[in-house]
């Protein structure tokens, strides 16, 4: 069997079930294994995909750690209202201040994101 083209594809996760597939395909040119030339291939996506500012994993890092931070700061939130309310309930069984408020775990600490449909403009060429 003679190989004369190959092809190789790549998915990297945007994160949230996003991705990005980038294919790319060559014909094999006198003297070219497909193992050097998918290898090339290769090193082309995985280029194209930081080229374009790390669409990929750069985004799925910064996603992975902007999570991580908000939980630290809804865990750190959590801590200080307990302590308060720990501290109201000191203030008013002492008759210190019979009227301190107690807090309430914070649901959320963005408002929600706008919702709203965008239009696709398609070219005629592009299916």
């Amino acid at each position: 069997m003679k190989i004369t083209q190959v092809e190789y594809q790549a998915l990297y996760n945007l994160g949230d079930y996003n991705n990005e597939r980038i294919s790319l395909r060559a014909n094999l040119e006198e003297g070219e294994t497909a193992e050097d030339v998918v290898a090339q291939l290769r090193e082309k996506a995985i280029a194209l995909n930081t080229g374009s500012g790390g669409t990929a994993d750069d985004l799925y890092s910064r996603i992975y750690r902007y999570k991580r931070d908000l939980g630290m700061l809804e865990e750190k939130i959590k801590t200080a209202a307990e302590q308060w309310n720990q501290t109201a309930s000191f203030l008013k069984a002492q008759g210190l201040n019979p009227d301190a408020p107690t807090l309430e775990p914070f649901q959320s600490l963005l408002a929600p994101a706008d919702e709203g449909v965008v239009e696709a403009e398609l070219d005629d060429g592009c299916f």
